[in-house]
């Protein structure tokens, strides 16, 4: 299995970073979603497109490249919805949608015009034409033009639009500032997807993949900004990075940082029917050592750690919400176990 980045990849990575580094700072990164005008402009460079099928009009990206967006948008933390809007929903949508349900739906998001949101769990009833009940943190919902619903009892998925009669969002304020919401519905319309329950679980760990990206990409950036700043911080007159318990705290923080980012390249290199088994892996352990790199961030930067003012304090919180996403590290075991 070659790990090393062809040159069309890196060549991806830079382009991201380039455009992010015009948009996130120190000052503004990890503080909300991104202006709609930056997502619109992410689709316009063609990012979307080329992580969807080609027969949906994309240019059919692999997981490997997938991911290389996803860890300079954790880098940068860039608030997006990428992994749910792209990934899951207009995934889905493209490789098991009517033409029609993908010039509906699919081409506005290559675009970035529109969001499509994820709304999964909850408790909710199919008759066959409408959708009754309520489901609970839906992420980007409150901004999303349509819905993905997963049914019960594995019965496959719906589409919703935002706009249909019946449907009610409220918003819910998460840890790390952003806004999700609890959508309700009461007799909405709903398009079926020729969607089985197993395309919906392919969908949801290319999702997933591209968080547990999102979540290496920050804690390179945590990592980074607190080897700089034992270095820096000085106390009996040298600096703090200099102790060899703070040496071994940061030793122990790459190591679990080059472990994750090992379990993400092998699960976005597998072939397709190891996917979701190893995606569920890298779940278990990177949800696990992001939180724990970002206690130790937070720890070696004193009081300061905890305050807006600096960025580790708001990747930890990123990081908090992103380990839950799909489900933590304890529910990606139970799925091992079972």
């Amino acid at each position: 299995m070659d790990l090393t980045p062809s040159d069309e990849q890196v060549m991806l990575g830079d382009m991201v970073r380039r455009f992010l580094a015009d948009r996130q700072n120190t000052a503004n990164m990890g503080r909300g979603p991104i202006p709609r005008d930056d997502w619109r402009a992410l689709g316009e460079l063609g990012l979307f497109s080329f992580l969807l099928p080609e027969t949906a009009g994309g240019m059919g990206g692999r997981p490997q490249d997938a991911v290389i967006i996803a860890e300079e948008l954790g880098r940068s933390m860039a608030i997006t919805p990428l992994a749910e809007t792209v990934l899951l929903c207009a995934g889905l949508i493209a490789r098991r949608g009517s033409a029609g349900q993908i010039a509906r739906w699919v081409q506005p998001v290559m675009q970035g015009e529109y969001i499509l949101a994820y709304a999964g769990g909850g408790a909710i009833r199919y008759d066959g034409a409408c959708l009754d009940g309520q489901t609970h943190i839906v992420q980007h919902g409150m901004d999303a033009s349509a819905f993905v619903v997963a049914l019960p009892e594995r019965q496959g998925a719906v589409l919703v639009s935002a706009a249909a009669d019946g449907l009610t969002r409220t918003p819910v304020r998460l840890a790390d500032g952003t806004v999700a919401a609890e959508v309700r519905f009461d007799a909405v319309a709903a398009d079926p997807l020729e969607a089985t329950a197993n395309d919906l679980d392919t969908a949801i760990a290319h999702a997933e993949l591209a968080t547990i990206a999102e979540m290496i990409g920050t804690m390179t950036t945590l990592y980074e900004q607190t080897v700089d700043y034992i270095q820096q911080r000085r106390q009996f007159g040298v600096a703090i990075g200099s102790f060899q318990v703070i040496q071994h705290r940061a030793a122990r923080l790459f190591v679990m940082l080059e472990q994750s980012r090992s379990m993400m390249l092998k699960a976005a290199l597998v072939e397709e029917d190891e996917r979701i088994r190893m995606v569920t892996a890298a779940k278990a352990y990177v949800a696990d050592a992001a939180l724990r790199l970002a206690q130790d961030a937070t720890q070696l930067h004193g009081g300061m750690g905890v305050t807006d003012e600096l960025p580790v304090g708001r990747g930890h919180r990123r990081l908090l919400v992103l380990s839950h996403l799909f489900g933590g590290a304890l529910a990606a075991r139970a799925r091992l176990a079972s």
